[in-house]
């Protein structure tokens, strides 16, 4: 799937690739979806786990089979959801769209979301201290971003911040006013899948959506929304890794609730599905850097976007926001690797 007007850095075409394994029926009755990438710079772990499953499945013939013996499920795995993102260092798309904010698919869902009681109304408080010129200095961000923090307390200064907006095209966390043409074009893609209301064999569905930035260093933690859910996860991934969100966790803080996200996505396709299939949704996140950090390279990456769309990944700034999502260390990338499969 290609996104049309954007290039890559090189002038390559930026593409959302899509490998189905299994069945090829186009009516399946189970589908298991993993997706990376919709963070753009987060998606090379994604990408890790993805590749890494491919290459497995060329060296291990009983694995191979097994898949290909697969009757009536799918496997899905797609690959870098944002890829300009990816493929220019940034954590937004080309049109500085969060697309883990963008996945509304009802009619009027975005300019619902400026409406009172859905808009976003604290984060006009830091619009400014998160859109800084290219030059302005960092610790000037910070020590507004620590004012910010003492005026309203940590946990609803962060909830304002990262949530999502949609009133300020230039700032950080911004869900846009429709559906951007990647995630168009990956809906589309999913419902000829079989992904679709019109599939009455459809069952049941389970979306895995890969990120990394919050958590501990090298630690993977299961964030989801259903708690009916949570143990059955922590059979999967462990109970260290399922956090009940209820409770707060101090390796994360406060885990703040977003709508539009991509993992939600099966859940608005099929809303109206006959079959009424059981689906469900999680993200498997990679602890990083601090969130300071983390957040400091967003903002500075984003305020040289602003003066230069395609300013060369080979800069600093660039640099700076690849190793808050892709740490190089060798450790970390065992653990992505382990964990993610």
């Amino acid at each position: 799937l290609e996104i049309e007007g954007e290039k890559g850095p090189s002038g390559e075409p930026l593409l959302i690739d899509i490998s189905v394994l299994g069945d090829q029926t186009t009516r399946p009755r189970a589908v298991l979806l993993h997706t990376s990438g919709v963070h753009g710079v987060e998606g090379f772990a994604g990408s890790a786990i993805q590749v890494d499953f491919l290459n497995r499945l060329e060296r291990d013939t009983k694995l191979a089979g097994s898949i290909k013996a697969l009757k009536g499920v799918k496997i899905v795995l797609v690959h870098a959801v944002n890829p300009y993102g990816m493929a220019w260092l940034r954590k937004w798309n080309e049109n500085n769209v969060d697309l883990n904010r963008n996945f509304l698919l009802g009619t009027g869902d975005h300019a619902d979301m400026l409406r009172p009681g859905k808009r976003n109304e604290m984060f006009a408080n830091f619009h400014s201290t998160v859109t800084p010129s290219k030059g302005e200095c960092c610790h000037c961000f910070l020590c507004r971003l620590g004012l910010h923090i003492c005026q309203f307390g940590y946990g609803p200064a962060k909830t304002g911040l990262t949530k999502g907006q949609y009133e300020f095209p230039d700032g950080p966390f911004y869900g846009g006013t429709k559906l951007e043409q990647g995630p168009l074009k990956l809906i589309n893609a999913l419902k000829e899948i079989g992904i679709t209301p019109e599939n009455k064999e459809l069952e049941r569905v389970i979306h895995v959506d890969i990120h990394t930035g919050l958590g501990a260093f090298g630690e993977d933690t299961i964030l989801f929304d259903n708690y009916d859910i949570i143990e059955p996860l922590r059979s999967v991934y462990g109970k260290e890794h399922v956090i009940d969100n209820r409770v707060k966790d101090p390796t994360l803080g406060t885990v703040v609730a977003t709508e539009g996200s991509c993992d939600t996505m099966c859940s608005q396709i099929l809303a109206d599905s006959p079959s009424s299939p059981t689906i469900l949704h999680f993200a498997q996140e990679f602890g990083t850097l601090n969130g300071v950090s983390v957040l400091q390279a967003i903002i500075q990456e984003t305020a040289w976007w602003r003066a230069n769309k395609y300013t060369d990944p080979s800069v600093q700034v660039k640099q700076n926001i690849l190793r808050a999502f892709y740490p190089k260390d060798l450790g970390w990338n065992k653990k992505v690797l382990n964990r993610g499969r």
